[in-house]
């Protein structure tokens, strides 16, 4: 990890920003970005991975001393210790977006990484996933049966994305599948298997009760009461709807309360019929019958999968099928000269370490800059333009745009002068006339970098980071459709 981070930090002392974010030295700061995670935390969303995050993030503050408001926070951490492993967390091409034949099965970009995939029984996830798209995301308008057989991100896609990774475990180098009702059933070997698959350090009996009781779904309910880590990731969409909690029942099982019957028989025949067996542990119990196999009663619906890991194991019979060292020992000396042409991230020792900006910050602004874009296109006295040199930008601003899908026309580009420094305001037309503003601007931000959603002042707005650049998508639109849109810019970045 100091070869990363001496990488990573001469290359930010010696070049300057103008000629390390431009061209191709921008393409080698991409692919260094990825190249230096050690490992990724990957889940559908609603599986559980705030709660293993929290408890991660918890313990590694207490291991090396941090003072952090937010132990989410955990991806941001290596900044601050060369020690730390520089772990991502992800919905790996937000499958909660699609349906389930969209969702990707190509999971060779995770090769020589190691991979932790957190599930929960699909059927739980399922309803879960339903109150967050309705209630936070504010994505659909629909009930829950509606939701289960027409709606994107439903038991095709969970169930699309738990097949795809079940037949790519072999790609990365390491696996471990952990899941939301083992962490339930036996939450301390959770936490111990996890730190040393991410080769963070073991954490004694006194700490393992110490976060597992601080992430208890009591404490985590209290902490986004009372908006404790000042993070929108745990703030009630509305604090009077209990659906609406990120944090809401934290129960196994609970999908009994919410579904019909007729619903239950869908999806349990929908598993039944598509789920690979790598996950037979969420087939029903008439499938499991059938099948001579018992049903362990430790959890009262589904049996706890026992972690497995590929490569990592002595005694496992799965092995990584592309642990070629030689090859990696090139590809890290390769990624090293891009890591220092490209530093694009602040050296690590830097005491005055800021915090990374809101999504709430960056959501109020990328409003106002609608409203002031849309007051703008109004008046027949302002000087318009619909020229967009993205180098242009760049060199007089620092914000590096995403490419522009061809087939849209941009109406406008404006500077805008907003709290979070220079930024820039593009209003667009898409290919099926549709009017929305682009924001973006130069700053380091808390948030994913897959577009996610909100509803601010009844209007939706996607945001997400790319790079080191924060960008948000607004428009009177459908939250659906402004999502795909956003999704679409993202992928031509």
């Amino acid at each position: 990890m100091f070869f990363r981070d001496f990488a990573f930090s001469a290359g930010e002392l010696l070049l300057p920003k103008s000629i390390r974010n431009r061209g191709a030295l921008l393409a080698m700061r991409r692919l260094a970005s990825a190249w230096a995670r050690d490992g990724y935390v990957l889940s559908y969303p609603k599986s559980g991975r705030t709660w293993l995050r929290t408890m991660l993030g918890s313990m590694v503050c207490a291991q090396y001393g941090l003072k952090v408001e937010n132990p989410m926070e955990l991806q941001h951490f290596w900044k601050l210790s060369s020690g730390i492993p520089n772990i991502g967390f992800t919905h790996d091409d937000s499958p909660n977006l699609k349906f389930g034949h969209e969702v990707d099965e190509d999971k060779s970009h995770y090769r020589n990484k190691r991979v932790l995939l957190l599930t929960r029984d699909p059927r739980d996830v399922l309803v879960s996933y339903y109150f967050d798209a309705k209630n936070r995301m504010k994505v659909i308008d629909c009930d829950i049966s509606t939701f289960i057989h027409e709606e994107k991100g439903s038991i095709d896609a969970i169930v699309a994305f738990y097949n795809a990774w079940a037949e790519a475990r072999y790609v990365p180098r390491d696996f471990l599948w952990v899941s939301y009702e083992e962490m339930h059933a036996d939450p301390r070997q959770v936490i111990r298997s996890t730190a040393k698959f991410l080769d963070l350090p073991d954490p004694d009996e006194t700490l393992l009760q110490e976060i597992v009781e601080k992430a208890s779904f009591r404490n985590m309910r209290n902490a986004e009461v009372h908006d404790s880590f000042g993070h929108e990731r745990l703030r009630p969409a509305d604090p009077h709807n209990p659906e609406s909690f990120k944090v809401r029942r934290g129960k196994v099982g609970g999908y009994v309360d919410y579904l019909s019957s007729e619903d239950i028989a869908y999806v349990d025949a929908y598993i039944d019929r598509h789920l690979h067996p790598f996950f037979a542990c969420y087939y029903s119990k008439e499938k499991v019958a059938l099948s001579g196999k018992e049903l362990a009663p430790t959890t009262g619906q589904i049996q706890a999968p026992t972690i497995a890991s590929i490569g990592l194991a002595q005694n496992t019979e799965l092995r990584a099928s592309n642990d070629n060292h030689r090859r990696e020992r090139f590809m890290r000396l390769a990624a090293a000269v891009a890591l220092f042409a490209s530093g694009w991230v602040a050296n690590e020792l830097d005491a005055n370490f800021a915090p990374p900006a809101s999504a709430a910050s960056l959501i109020s602004e990328a409003q106002e800059a609608y409203v002031a874009s849309s007051v703008r296109a109004k008046m027949v006295s302002q000087i318009e333009t619909s020229d967009v040199d993205r180098g242009e930008i760049f060199d007089a601003t620092g914000v590096d745009l995403p490419e522009i899908p061809v087939d849209w026309v941009v109406t406008d580009a404006q500077l805008y002068p907003s709290d979070l420094g220079n930024s820039v305001v593009l209003t667009m037309v898409t290919a099926d006339d549709e009017r929305v503003s682009l924001f973006a601007a130069e700053e380091d931000t808390s948030i994913g970098d897959s577009p996610s959603m909100e509803l601010n002042n009844g209007v939706p707005v996607a945001y997400w980071e790319d790079g080191e650049a924060a960008l948000a998508l607004v428009g009177e639109l459908e939250g659906p459709r402004l999502l795909e849109l956003a999704t679409t810019l993202d992928r031509e970045s």
